[in-house]
């Protein structure tokens, strides 16, 4: 039996530490129980948003008027070369359990914050590899027809931190299937330390932040494609540059909108430093969108995910 909450503060659900109250608020340990949570808000009329590790969500100030689901299912279960979890398995964990089993093909995702369900659903990836090389198939849960459907990787629609899941929101991720290779269980370990030892140079896992904020955009200007290679000295991947960079050529550094700052670190994160508001981060996201469209003539786009706020609040 799912049990629904009222007044429920959603700050404290956020790796931002930012929001107001969901109206209505029900955890749910199994995938009968979201189909309940899912059937409440159909009979209320209400809008509803399935909450995972809140780790790339920003929520309104004056929170959500509607029912937050939040996913609490996680069960992994390993075969010879593959893993089939579901949508609430932790990532990092994820990461370690295949390498203590011999499974190769993850290891870039160690550290990446968040659950199974909201990598899959926006493609999460890092250092070059991303969960759509390895997912293979996605039980999924319409919450329109509340039925089940099994889809493949090619019907998953996989793209650049973009999935199907991301243009149809009514299919939620249940659960996974990747496909991985069998390996060295220390070998394995070995590269998912080094993954771990590359981000916690940047000093960042302490800060209230949904990580990088923006996407790296597609660059059409050759010439701004070759400072960046020239300045970094690494080759651009499909023409993509990172929008740290980007933001960094802009001069946005340490930029403040009261306390919500661009971190002196990494560019690409902005940091609640202490009782920020909605507010604030999108008026600072706002100027970084203006500053870097002049400065580079490249319009960036939020990666982060926005809630209970009117449609496109980051636009500029």
């Amino acid at each position: 039996m799912t049990t629904i909450q009222e007044n429920i503060p959603l700050a404290p659900f956020t790796s931002f530490g930012i929001g107001g109250p969901a109206r209505y608020f029900a955890e749910v340990a199994s995938a009968a129980e979201l189909r309940d949570a899912l059937l409440f808000a159909r009979q209320k009329g209400l809008p509803y948003y399935l909450l995972g590790g809140g780790t790339n969500l920003l929520v309104s100030d004056s929170g959500f008027d509607g029912l937050i689901i939040r996913v609490n299912f996680k069960a992994v279960s390993l075969t010879r070369n593959s893993i089939e979890a579901e949508a609430g398995a932790d990532l990092t964990g994820l990461v370690h359990q295949a390498a203590n089993g011999g499974l190769l093909g993850i290891e870039s995702l160690a550290g990446i914050p968040g659950m199974l369900g909201g990598a899959v659903r926006g493609n999460a990836g890092a250092y070059g590899g991303c969960i759509a090389e390895v997912c293979s198939a996605v039980q999924a849960l319409n919450a329109k027809t509340l039925q089940w459907v099994n889809l493949s990787r090619q019907e998953c629609c996989f793209g650049y931190r973009e999935s199907r899941f991301k243009r149809e929101p009514e299919l939620i991720v249940v659960s996974a299937t990747l496909e991985l290779l069998p390996g060295s269980p220390e070998e394995i370990r070995q590269r998912v330390e080094a993954t771990l030892a590359r981000r916690a140079a940047r000093n960042l896992q302490c800060e209230k932040s949904v990580g990088s904020f923006f996407m790296n955009p597609v660059v059409s200007d050759s010439g701004l494609i070759k400072r960046f290679e020239t300045d970094q000295q690494v080759r651009s991947r499909d023409g993509r540059v990172p929008a740290g960079w980007l933001i960094d050529q802009a001069g946005l550094r340490n930029q403040r909108f009261g306390a919500a700052v661009v971190s002196a670190l990494h560019a690409n994160y902005l940091i609640n430093t202490g009782g920020a508001s909605a507010r604030e981060v999108l008026a600072l996201a706002r100027t970084i969108k203006e500053r870097v469209r002049a400065v580079t003539g490249v319009q960036l786009r939020e990666e982060v995910s926005c809630l209970g706020f009117p449609p496109e609040p980051l636009d500029s």
